[in-house]
């Protein structure tokens, strides 16, 4: 059997005729014979199979290439073909989109690209993130709120974007803003906020005495926040680095962040 999603012309139609005390059965069945057998039926759709880990490592390494030939036809079929075939939006973006976008990226730093091919990719990459948000446009219901920014002088902000994204699909309220957030500036919006968690993201060695401030200056604010800190950045002795400068969690990992956060700060009412 093959669901049938009904049509909002048809919804219509059923609230008219329930008001007016029409006969609803005849115009069920010429309904459901219509989308069975008539112009309805090229709407029908099998259920997906789910989409398995090789298969998005595979769509990753096309992306990459879509991205690279400044394809963004290909690339937004690739990203609309695992959202309309029920891929995890997280799964999505940690590993399609970010590893396709740090492999750029590397080949920028080694001069195999231009920093305009970096720039197209990641244009090109949140604008396709702007056509999955429509769904995740909701009001907040777990009765959180986090700040979500990049750490100062930290100008890479789809890391940043991704979370501010997912936390809200999972009914957060989220002060997103942006690259490259001042210490002081942010230090006093959290204070002006009080927020449940302050999640900052650095993508460049060259930012971390800018991290270093920004939870120098978030741990005197009271009441205190949890202070995360995430990036590709933040591996190995960087870890152990950001733990001593006071950040409460440390991670490279995105969707193992948003199930600490989930863990720590269940839903208030």
């Amino acid at each position: 059997m093959r669901p049938i999603r009904f049509q909002d012309v048809l919804l219509d139609e059923v609230e008219a005729r329930i008001g007016t005390d029409g006969d609803l059965s005849h115009f069920v069945n010429v309904a459901i014979d219509r989308a069975l057998h008539g112009d309805l039926a090229r709407t029908l759709r099998a259920v997906p199979e789910p989409t398995g880990s090789d298969e998005l490592r595979a769509a990753s390494d096309d992306y990459r290439t879509a991205l690279l030939a400044r394809d963004e036809r290909r690339a937004r079929e690739i990203v609309e073909d695992l959202a309309g075939r029920g891929a995890r939006i997280v799964d999505i973006y940690t590993v399609v989109l970010a590893p396709a976008l740090q492999e750029i990226g590397d080949l920028w730093s080694l001069e195999k690209v231009t920093v305009a091919d970096e720039h197209y990719a990641s244009e090109t990459t949140a604008q396709l993130m702007g056509v999955l948000a429509p769904d995740r446009r909701r009001a907040p219901t777990r009765g959180r709120l986090a700040v979500v920014a990049a750490t100062p002088d930290e100008l890479h902000a789809l890391g940043p974007r991704m979370l501010s994204d997912l936390l809200e699909r999972a009914g957060w309220e989220v002060i997103a803003l942006g690259a490259a957030a001042p210490a002081d500036a942010l230090a006093q919006l959290v204070a002006d906020e009080c927020p449940d968690v302050v999640a900052l993201s650095t993508a460049t060695v060259g930012r971390l005495p800018g991290a270093e401030e920004a939870v120098g200056l978030l741990h005197r604010v009271r009441p205190r926040p949890l202070i995360a800190l995430g990036g590709a950045l933040y591996r190995g002795p960087v870890v152990e680095l950001a733990h001593a400068w006071g950040a409460d969690v440390v991670t490279s990992d995105l969707d193992a962040l948003l199930e600490e956060l989930g863990r720590r700060f269940p839903p208030t009412g």
